[in-house]
């Protein structure tokens, strides 16, 4: 469920100067909260490096003590964000995945981790000018100019799977912002998750910080049900 929330984004411009994200979210399932998501991140000197950490809190059974942490790292230019290094781990309560990437002329390769035995994966030679979930992530919720808001259609691999994220709906309220998308499940999925859902609408909520706008809140409809994020 954690991964469909890794995917969201836009900003195709560079800040002039050093720029620093810190978020705390908290995630709710059907308004029960489930965890806990920590972002942070950095952009300086035409480089990025950013990470994102969730844990379960208060949930018994299952889910207790489920966790994911993701990093990345790269290039930012006037294009956007490009990847150079992406890792990830992942404990579900039930089972643990990792995956470990690497990108060459905009090309990733998976270096290590679990997904590189699994011979199911798609071919990652074919993966050319995808962005890592952590990357997509990392433009959607960092601060960014209110111009540059609603705006994307990125297609993502975490070293397994190939997905899609558009945002272009746009509807303001006051000084806030409300961008609505869909994430889509492209290829590598297992037959079931295909049937379950392909394609998962959402919404992010964006308010003033200062002369930028910064993510407050996010929504989206899965097969699990309503899942928000909400900064604190």
């Amino acid at each position: 469920m954690h991964r469909l929330l890794l995917a969201l984004l836009p900003l195709f411009a560079t800040p002039a100067a050093a720029q620093d994200t810190s978020a705390l979210y908290d995630l709710r399932i059907l308004g029960l909260k489930l965890g806990e998501m920590r972002i942070v991140g950095r952009v300086a000197g035409g480089t990025y490096q950013a990470k994102s950490q969730f844990y379960t809190t208060g949930v018994t059974g299952a889910l207790s003590g489920a966790r994911f942490t993701a990093r990345s790292t790269g290039r930012a230019t006037t294009r956007g964000l490009i990847p150079q290094s992406y890792s990830e781990d992942i404990n579900t309560g039930k089972r643990e995945t990792s995956a470990r990437l690497s990108y060459r002329n905009g090309a990733p390769r998976v270096t290590g981790g679990t997904l590189a035995a699994e011979e199911d994966r798609l071919d990652p030679a074919t993966q050319r000018g995808t962005l890592d979930p952590m990357t997509a992530l990392f433009e959607a919720l960092r601060l960014q100019p209110r111009d540059g808001l609603c705006q994307l259609d990125l297609t993502t691999f975490d070293g397994a799977r190939r997905s899609s994220f558009q945002l272009t709906g746009r509807a303001e309220n006051g000084a806030s912002v409300t961008c609505s998308g869909r994430y889509t499940r492209l290829q590598g999925f297992s037959d079931s998750a295909m049937r379950r859902q392909t394609v998962f609408p959402f919404s992010i909520t964006y308010t003033p910080m200062g002369d930028l706008m910064q993510a407050s809140a996010m929504q989206m409809r899965s097969s699990y049900g309503k899942v928000t994020l909400t900064r604190r």
